[in-house]
């Protein structure tokens, strides 16, 4: 059903055409709203509308310090597009309306691409992502710009303790309407920073923050990155983590290990820092239990403060891939035996 059209999006798309038909796309977990419109002579556009003043916790307590002078997205879509990484155009603005113009990329999600695909047009499609995930590192690590917000900002221990402490609050006491005694949460909690702390300690790098199997478009033969306004320096195992213990599509621990071989390859054809293998993979199950706890918590969040129970089905996705962490990270089964009090699924 075609949606209403506001006067200040058929002014900002006039010069292009009259809009026709106005068609609010499938929203996600942020506060932005997307529209694809058609106009007269049947071209597309995306519109992404910007509530005013609205921004993510996560958003409100990273560690950057500079300039504000515009929004995210449009600081990090500027880089990406001089650092020649593959990202919807960005045509007009409005920043006083909140309207981006964006090229429209399609609907063709790695997610809906993966039902149709046989197993060895998946692994096509995944080593795809990679490699697009070892452009981005690589750019990252050779054409750094401090103008791009993402380079001034990072993974640092209050944000990553903040998500795990998002989880205690949501995953847990929202979740089952229990409060978590106070001595037992102070244990998590110290616990927590302990988690964190190894993962600070990891060489950073450009990190997307949310490479998932949603956020890459399937566009001319390639895919592109869409939601990268949060981009910021970290591990270079967090994108791998978002792309490989995806709370959406469910890959097999075999599936994994290949892929993270694959990506292991890549790094040294591209002349990227070797990373020892074992290091590398212990890692990435570390801070697989970081991310998807955050996720799981998220979802709740999710529900209970922006009214969107459509994430829930993914939490037990979540909670099983941190289940499966633990026995890769045995020094946390302390923590694993603590939550699984709470937690059924961490049992």
């Amino acid at each position: 059903m075609s949606e209403a059209i506001p006067e200040k999006m058929a002014a900002l798309l006039a010069k292009r055409g009259a809009i026709v038909s106005l068609d609010k796309l499938f929203g996600e977990a942020s506060y932005r709203v997307y529209y694809r419109a058609t106009l007269a002579g049947g071209e597309t556009f995306i519109v992404m509308q910007m509530p005013a003043g609205r921004q993510s916790a996560s958003e409100e307590i990273t560690n950057y310090e500079g300039p504000k002078l515009e929004p995210p997205f449009l600081n990090v879509a500027r880089w990406l597009e001089k650092a020649g990484l593959p990202a919807p155009k960005v045509l007009d603005t409005d920043l006083d309306a909140g309207l981006i113009v964006l090229q429209d990329l399609g609907d063709k999600t790695l997610e809906k691409l993966l039902p149709s695909c046989n197993e060895s047009m998946r692994d096509f499609f995944y080593k795809q992502a990679i490699d697009l995930l070892l452009q981005f590192q690589k750019a990252g690590l050779e054409k750094a710009d401090p103008e791009c917000m993402a380079f001034q900002r990072s993974f640092d221990l209050p944000l990553l303790l903040w998500e795990f402490e998002h989880f205690l609050e949501y995953g847990i006491e929202d979740r089952f309407g229990k409060k978590i005694p106070q001595k037992e949460r102070k244990w998590l909690m110290e616990t927590g920073h302990r988690l964190v702390e190894g993962i600070v300690k990891i060489p950073y790098g450009l990190t997307h923050r949310d490479f998932q199997s949603r956020n890459l478009m399937l566009f001319q033969y390639q895919f592109y990155l869409i939601d990268f306004q949060d981009a910021l320096m970290g591990p270079p195992q967090y994108d791998l983590v978002a792309l490989l213990r995806d709370s959406y599509v469910v890959l097999s621990d075999a599936t994994v290990e290949a892929l993270l071989d694959y990506y292991l390859e890549g790094r040294e054809k591209l002349g990227l820092p070797k990373l020892d293998r074992d290091t590398f993979k212990k890692q990435f199950y570390l801070i697989t239990l970081q991310r998807k706890l955050k996720d799981a918590g998220r979802f709740q969040y999710i529900k209970k403060v922006k009214g969107n129970p459509n994430f829930l089905p993914h939490v037990p996705a979540s909670l099983a891939y941190v289940k499966s962490a633990f026995a890769s990270v045995p020094e946390f089964q302390g923590l694993q035996e603590v939550l699984a009090k709470h937690v059924p699924e961490l049992a």
